[in-house]
């Protein structure tokens, strides 16, 4: 299930995983640049623990009250795309 460009929810037998990805440039010993995808996966026993777990993600490196209030005013906002979905 996709919540937006760089996080999607994947599940196994056990899990909801977090996923995150991103595209991205490294540069190798001999300085030439490469893209790949970057991805990290995060496991939660239950959607509502993932989904809190995106919430404070998203609010990272949030320092201004009103950048914190529109994170939260556009997750919440994707929560309610995914119910109607």
């Amino acid at each position: 299930m996709k919540l937006d460009d760089n996080y999607y929810l994947e599940y196994d037998e056990n899990n909801v995983i977090l996923m995150y990805h991103e595209n991205k440039i490294r540069e190798k010993k001999n300085k030439t640049k490469e893209p790949y995808v970057y991805k990290e996966a995060r496991y939660y026993p239950t959607v509502k623990s993932a989904l809190k777990s995106y919430v404070n993600q998203k609010l990272k490196n949030s320092e201004a009250i009103q950048d914190i209030l529109d994170r939260i005013d556009y997750v919440e906002l994707l929560i309610n795309k995914l119910k109607t979905n």
